[in-house]
């Protein structure tokens, strides 16, 4: 199954009725929704999967909409779910997966969610007043064939996008040890900007984005090596694709949580990372020895 595509797997011991527009309607678990359009009049078949956009709003005190998410903004693809008659705890988040599996194509609604509801309330959403709004629309239905085709397309589509990604690899790898000879060589020294943790970086090239938030998910591309020697130890372009994960969150070395806040989207730039802000006197074996000092050519795309 392609890592791009959401899959879920519905129970529907627990599904409501559609029948009502415009009014709020109550589903299982106490949570309301709202119908929006109607599609078609069959109900999505057994064993169908099911593409869907979704956005996701909240109110704040001044009673104005921001969107938080979106489907279409964050995603090639939009989310597909396949309706099976399994029943499937997916915790706070069951409700509305429930209530997806009872609509038509063509539908679309609105799921109203207390931002209370949530297990930890996301950094961000202490400001909503009201509940969060999932607006949902269903897109169309494929069956098991048609999906498999379109899963096999999407995949070897996306494999041609990552073999061209590593093609670059040789390129990119004479510009970054380029770098690091004029590193070594104090050709950076007068570029050089160093961070009261002892973090220090070069930009090469500004990004015209804005600075992502704590919290945003972001898409790196690096290229990483030891400051003693310039081994390379990894990169993301032999994946052929660039690391994601939410930034500040500490999923990632202290050094890029801190450094990559302070670039704009789109910067190309160097960190030059130490010990302490790195993996520490461990090292990360064995391709990071004890103590080590690192540096990571980065790309934060603009996105």
């Amino acid at each position: 199954m392609n890592p791009k595509i959401l899959y879920f797997v519905l129970g529907l011991g627990l599904f409501v009725g559609c029948s009502s527009e415009g009014k709020r309607q109550m589903a299982d678990g106490g949570y309301e929704y709202q119908m929006i359009r109607k599609g078609e009049s069959e109900p999505i078949p057994m064993e169908s999967y099911v593409f869907f956009n979704m956005d996701l709003y909240g109110k704040d005190s001044q009673s104005k909409d921001s969107l938080i998410q979106s489907s279409s903004l964050n995603a090639s693809q939009p989310p597909v779910l396949k309706i099976t008659a399994e029943k499937k705890d997916y915790g706070y988040f069951t409700s509305l997966i429930n209530l997806l599996g009872k609509m038509h194509v063509g539908d679309s609604f609105h799921f109203f969610f207390p931002v209370d509801s949530f297990q930890q309330i996301p950094p961000g959403f202490e400001k909503f007043t009201e509940p969060v709004v999932y607006r949902i629309g269903i897109i169309k239905v494929l069956d098991e064939a048609k999906f498999k085709t379109y899963s096999d397309s999407i995949q070897q589509a996306q494999e041609k996008v990552r073999q061209a990604v590593r093609d670059q690899l040789p390129a990119v790898e004479t510009m970054v040890k380029g770098y690091f000879d004029t590193y070594k060589k104090g050709g950076f020294d007068s570029q050089m900007q160093t961070t009261p943790s002892g973090l220090r970086y070069v930009i090469h090239e500004e990004g015209t984005g804005a600075k992502p938030a704590k919290g945003e998910q972001v898409s790196v591309a690096y290229y990483g090596m030891l400051d003693a020697d310039g081994k390379m130890f990894d990169n993301s372009w032999t994946r052929g694709m660039p690391h994601q994960f939410p930034l500040g969150q500490g999923q990632v070395i202290q050094g890029w949580d801190e450094g990559l806040q302070l670039f704009n989207k789109g910067t190309k730039a160097t960190l030059f990372i130490p010990a302490n802000l790195g993996y520490g006197a461990a090292g990360n074996p064995p391709s990071i020895p004890e103590n080590s000092a690192l540096v990571f050519y980065v790309e934060l795309e603009n996105k």
